[in-house]
């Protein structure tokens, strides 16, 4: 149990004393994170206020305690909408928290990585100097990619004050979908024709029969595919004509009762089991040999598991039913049959889970790390699930 005191924070001004007088002590200061010790956990829960909405620009500039869900209802009302925010996939995350995580977008396989929709905004360093990134408008954001940079995954470099974030309109209509297919061969065809069309889904989200199972609360049989349809209505209606024709001749069952995607912000402790998400990235023609990787390794451990995620666009996510001494083993090999297939792994089990690692990347930011943090006294401790 730790006994870190919380410590709410509503102003760049407070974290940066802050900062500088835990450097003088060396106390340990976390931030979305488990405090591992006797220190300071901040709280920005109470820094949420919108400091600047301009919609004749598409930008809104906001703290890191603003809940995306409460940033997208405040941007829906002027028929706007902040993309990432746009499912209800993390909509309990607050700005900060899903810059922190790398910033996921359930929609990118049609609208493009969440780091496009931020432009910037300000860093406090561990040091408790503050640096302005980015800029208001694309123009500013050419040479080094530094808003990136900080915003790394659970790169613990920075802690973002003031975020620029770029907004686009509302949809004039929209159409849901929730099928099941007998396959993971049927779900990638599936995905085949979607990729097929002019255009694509807003957002895609699949999982297999036990991760879904779980996510949705209800037994699942065969693969579960939810994905959206978004533009105008006669481009939307034309879509759908065709996908109905598709469905009725591929045999995808509609959903009796249509769900969407799942709320995933806080899965790892709301949920039982191991849940590993925006580790491993497999293009989708490969993801059933993936999914065979896993089911062998699952029965020579005895552990139980499945997949789900953005098959679209390769991001898959894994559930173990329990974690065990042999979970780092399974996630080794995944990371290994990632590779083998042509995808990758994002190195966030490393990170969080076995941080010591000899990465180029993981090298640049332990020397970086140094400079700005010389007491080592920023996150510590354990990644608060």
């Amino acid at each position: 149990m730790s006994d870190a005191a919380v410590k709410k924070v509503s102003s760049s001004e407070q974290l940066q004393e802050l900062f500088r007088q835990a450097q003088e002590q060396k106390i340990p200061v976390s931030l979305y994170r488990k405090p591992k010790s006797e220190g300071i956990a901040l709280d920005f829960s109470e820094w949420k206020d919108i400091e600047v909405f301009d919609i004749d620009n598409l930008m809104v500039i906001v703290p890191p305690g603003t809940v995306l869900k409460d940033l997208n209802a405040i941007v829906s009302e002027k028929g706007l909408r902040f993309i990432p925010a746009d499912t209800p996939a993390f909509e309990q995350l607050s700005v900060g928290e899903w810059a922190y995580r790398g910033c996921p977008n359930p929609s990118v396989w049609k609208y493009g990585a969440g780091k496009h929709f931020l432009l910037g905004g300000s860093y406090v360093l561990p040091n408790g100097d503050v640096t302005p990134v980015g800029g208001k408008c694309i123009k500013n954001v050419t040479g080094y990619d530094f808003t990136r940079f900080l915003t790394g995954a659970y790169a613990d470099l920075a802690v973002g004050v003031r975020y620029i974030i770029k907004l686009m309109p509302q949809p004039a209509f929209r159409k849901r979908y929730d099928v099941t297919v007998n396959s993971i061969k049927s779900a990638i065809e599936l995905v085949h024709y979607l990729q097929s069309r002019p255009v694509p889904p807003a957002w895609l989200f699949w999982a297999d029969e036990t991760a879904g199972s779980k996510l949705f609360g209800q037994p699942q049989k065969g693969q579960r595919i939810l994905f959206e349809l978004d533009g105008n209505e006669a481009e939307v209606q034309d879509y759908a004509k065709e996908m109905d024709a598709y469905l009725a001749s591929s045999q995808g069952q509609i959903a009796a009762v249509p769900a969407t995607i799942p709320e995933l912000s806080r899965v790892e402790e709301t949920m039982d089991g191991f849940w590993l998400l925006d580790e491993f990235k497999v293009s989708y023609t490969a993801v059933a040999t993936f999914a065979e990787k896993l089911a062998k390794l699952m029965a020579e451990k005895g552990v139980q598991g499945g997949l789900f995620g953005q098959l679209a666009d390769g991001k898959i996510h894994l559930y173990l039913s329990q974690e065990t001494a042999n979970s780092k083993d399974i996630i080794t090999a995944l990371q290994a049959e990632a590779y083998a297939l042509g995808g990758a792994a994002s190195g966030k089990y490393d990170r969080l889970y076995a941080p010591k690692t000899n990465s180029p990347l993981a090298m640049l930011e332990t020397a970086f790390k140094q400079r700005i943090d010389p007491q080592q006294i920023f996150n510590q401790g354990e990644v608060a699930q």
